[in-house]
């Protein structure tokens, strides 16, 4: 294994504990220093730190809907399920197994592909967000009559 500095684990033992969550830079600074238990760790050491843990291919950086900002996470080491990604607040959902096998089969039995479950991702849009946009579409009609 590799040598660790202390940062490297205190960034891994924050993406561990907040698996469902993605970050964008500023906001894992932010977060990392709001906890006492983590030593202080800089916004450039933190942009080295994921661009190591992306390049590992221990965390996945995406972008946070259709912008140029970047959110990264930490990949799920979970097998035999597909994970959902809200595109737009960037949590991650993870299928029940039962559903995520039905799906899989269906896509190997009609076009002959079999799907990774375990870094298969879907992006979308969940309930909270939908919930969340369907109002502010609301507010701007209201403030258009």
């Amino acid at each position: 294994m590799a040598y660790q500095t202390e940062q490297k684990k205190a960034l891994l033992a924050f993406l561990s504990s907040h698996q469902e969550e993605a970050f964008s830079i500023d906001g894992l600074a932010e977060a990392m220093a709001a906890d006492p238990d983590l030593p202080a760790v800089g916004k450039s050491t933190l942009y080295r730190l994921i661009s190591q843990l992306v390049e590992e291919g221990s965390v996945k950086r995406f972008t946070k809907g259709h912008s140029r900002h970047f959110l990264y996470q930490l990949l799920p080491h979970c097998a035999g399920h597909l994970h959902l990604r809200c595109s737009r607040c960037g949590r991650l959902y993870h299928m029940e197994d039962g559903e995520s096998a039905m799906i899989i089969a269906e896509i190997l039995s009609r076009h002959h592909f079999a799907v990774d479950g375990a870094d298969t991702v879907l992006p979308g849009c969940c309930e909270s967000c939908r919930e969340e946009e369907k109002k502010e579409n609301t507010e701007e009609k209201d403030e258009k009559d």
